[in-house]
């Protein structure tokens, strides 16, 4: 049930599209093709700019698990197209920055993540991750207690 409620926070209307729950539990199992397929079909059925901005933050995230770092920006530049406010392609793009060490640069766009959906709770884990590396240990323990606040209501 935990799955379902996180996903509902990517959609809008409270309903995740059957495809894009398919492509998630399958990214989630490693199944890079399963996974593709259905969020092609999931992509093909995107109604709103949100649809259309979480479908491509995880055809970004599959492209990133094959090495296609190229791929992976393209996908997040057009979800961020769609929908400018996609806090999980802001929170990729900050992953990739934190990857390559540019850590003032990821904190910045986790910071942006969660100013627009403070319940983006990946966004705060990240942030507390990326505020460890740079030594502010004390805001990453405060950004990792509301990960896990957020990350138990959800379950709820």
């Amino acid at each position: 049930m935990a799955f379902f409620d996180r996903l509902r926070r990517l959609l809008p209307g409270g309903r995740p599209l059957e495809p894009f729950a398919r492509g998630t539990h399958e990214l989630e199992r490693g199944r890079l093709d399963a996974a593709e397929a259905a969020f092609e079909t999931a992509f093909a059925l995107a109604a709103t700019a949100a649809e259309v901005a979480a479908v491509r933050n995880k055809r970004a995230v599959i492209a990133i698990r094959r090495g296609d770092r190229d791929r992976a920006i393209e996908e997040l530049i057009a979800a961020l197209e769609a929908n400018p406010r996609c806090a999980a392609a802001l929170t990729t793009i900050a992953n990739l920055l934190l990857e390559d060490g540019a850590v003032e640069d990821a904190v910045a766009h986790y910071e942006y993540a969660i100013l627009v959906d403070d319940a983006y709770g990946p966004a705060y884990h990240n942030l507390g991750v990326a505020l460890h590396r740079s030594g502010r240990r004390s805001e990453a323990v405060r950004m990792l207690r509301k990960a896990a606040q957020l990350d138990a209501r959800s379950k709820r």
